[in-house]
């Protein structure tokens, strides 16, 4: 009996240890995903409220759609009149990007994604320091948003080696932020501090446009 201890004992701790941070991570993507796609909704509603019309939001998706994510949500967005709309927009290292983490001195809250920087400032509750979401302050977190996983290691930019599940998770948090009417656009990542993912994104979904299911995104090589 104690040789059947000494060999299960490290056997399940083995288990824990290699199947604790998955779990914990498609616990995190699926509770982060609901609140999202909540907050998706209610940015569509209050933007069909203030204009009369739903700029960005392909008018074919319902609501429902997007909470069950039966929608592609890049679709019917245009990065490039956006971004003209928005007017002049500033360029950031990441050293730079970091030093909008805290909200302190009257500063703004920044959040990045696929190298595109938001002002997240009124969610302050959420990005702030005592907010659950305040280690994605300051950074560009699309691997974060993309799997779940809120440790250091993953509040990069990089998507090298995610699955096509999980760039999809990334895409639906890219919709989020740049139809989200009170967190708007306020730039991009220096060239050298990114890849040009976004651009090879938008050029993928053209090409599958009309095929079954969400583009895939290119791998990092």
């Amino acid at each position: 009996m104690k040789w059947l201890v000494h060999f299960v004992a490290p056997l399940i701790s083995v288990v824990i240890f290699t199947l604790l941070p998955p779990v914990k991570n498609a616990i995190n993507t699926t509770l982060m995903g609901v609140f999202r796609d909540l907050g998706r909704v209610k940015a569509r509603k209050r933007r069909l409220a203030n204009s009369g019309a739903i700029v960005g939001f392909n008018p074919n998706v319902t609501n429902w759609d997007i909470l069950f994510r039966r929608d592609d949500p890049l679709e019917g967005i245009d990065f490039d009149e956006d971004d003209k709309q928005a007017g002049e927009k500033t360029t950031y290292t990441l050293s730079e990007l970091a030093e909008y983490g805290d909200g302190l001195q009257g500063r703004p809250i920044l959040l990045g994604i696929f190298g595109r920087i938001y002002d997240v400032s009124v969610g302050a509750k959420f990005y702030g320091e005592d907010g659950n979401y305040h280690m994605f302050a300051g950074k560009d977190v699309t691997r974060a948003l993309s799997t779940g996983c809120k440790e250091t290691v993953c509040l990069v930019r990089s998507t090298e080696g995610l699955s096509k599940k999980q760039i999809n998770e990334g895409k639906r948090w890219l919709s989020f932020f740049q139809l989200h009417d009170k967190y708007p656009f306020v730039g991009t990542l220096e060239e050298e501090s990114r890849e040009d993912w976004l651009e090879e994104l938008i050029e993928s979904a053209m090409k599958e446009k009309g095929e079954k299911g969400p583009p895939i995104m290119p791998k990092l090589p």
